[in-house]
């Protein structure tokens, strides 16, 4: 990683923790920790213990478009899938770090390569469409919920960006994967000389899944479970904390949140955009800003107890393959 790089994610990391500590400040240090005191080791434990039920839903996704895999190759996709997510929440780089991740696990795990990364550009077409769908659903909600009065009326165009950008990244990301792949193969043959051959198995790999709608399909039905189902794990939280939120009022707020923190990619983890989002959010759904700034700090904490060993087992595996393979002394 060079200086300017370093230098980037660090003030990118800056910025992130100011915006969290502004929005903390906002609210209430006092209110927030009062609301994590309500939700107490268990309701901590149960918000945790939930998680890898998305991800299950989610490696399955990854496994629908991922044809000729057994049933070994689900369990492998999951693994996968987690540790994308590790990758994406805690290493530098957010989601760029965990798409690399995964797919060299898969890799090693004895996947294909040309399965490999056209799976991937299948899947994460598939839930950016799926984002899209939630987030018009929380859009509707939106406007729903205000009835057209004035009252938090100025939240809806920036809303309204926040899903424009969405579907224009998703648009672009489907118009463009399949001649990005040729383009990087033709680009990179300076360096690999079987690289166009390789970028050749990888498009027609992906132009083999587009053939079958069908798996299209489940992988953008399952992918909007999982975005329904990280929600649900919220609402669970809050419940925990005896907030009683209405499960759609929740799914709106986690919809309309995630489609800001998409907006602000380029902060790790949507640092502080992702709180600043519960707290404008809370209100116009009957909700408390420390309430949900309290789900935002215990998701930051959940990330981090299964991210973290999640990594360290991962770096764990790598290095007994590396001293398994062939060729290796012992002097």
């Amino acid at each position: 990683m060079s200086k300017v790089t370093r230098g980037g994610v660090f003030a990118a990391l800056i910025v992130g923790v100011a915006l969290l500590t502004l929005v903390v400040a906002t609210v209430g240090y006092r209110s927030v920790l009062a609301a994590i005191e309500r939700a107490g080791l268990a309701g901590f434990a149960a918000y945790t213990l939930y998680w890898p039920l998305v991800i299950l839903v989610l490696g399955g996704a990854w496994f629908a478009v991922a044809p000729g895999l057994g049933p070994k190759g689900l369990g492998i996709l999951v693994w996968a899938r987690l540790l994308r997510e590790a990758g994406s929440d805690i290493l530098p780089f957010a989601q760029v770090s965990g798409f690399l991740l995964g797919a060299r696990v898969a890799r090693t795990e004895g996947v294909p390569e040309d399965l490999v990364v056209a799976s991937t550009i299948a899947d994460v077409t598939a839930e950016l469409s799926a984002q899209v769908l939630y987030t018009v659903l929380g859009m509707a909600l939106l406007v729903f919920q205000l009835h057209g009065g004035p009252h938090g009326a100025s939240l809806v165009w920036p809303m309204a960006g926040a899903l424009g950008f969405l579907v224009f990244a998703a648009c672009a990301f489907g118009l463009v994967q399949g001649r990005g792949v040729t383009w990087l193969g033709g680009l990179a043959q300076r360096w690999w000389p079987d690289s166009v051959g390789r970028a050749d198995a990888v498009r027609a790999a992906l132009d083999a899944i587009y053939r079958r709608p069908l798996r299209l399909l489940a992988a953008l039905t399952l992918h909007s479970l999982g975005w329904v189902g990280s929600g649900l794990g919220s609402w669970i939280a809050l419940q925990f904390m005896d907030a009683h939120a209405p499960l759609w009022a929740v799914l709106a707020v986690e919809s309309l949140m995630y489609a800001a923190r998409g907006v602000a990619f380029i902060l790790p983890g949507g640092l502080g955009v992702q709180e600043g989002a519960y707290v404008l959010l809370a209100p116009l759904f009957g909700l408390q800003p420390s309430d949900l700034l309290a789900v935002s700090l215990l998701r930051r904490a959940r990330d981090l107890v299964v991210g973290v060993p999640t990594l360290l087992i991962w770096q764990a595996r790598e290095g007994r393959s590396l001293l398994a393979r062939p060729g290796k002394s012992d002097a």
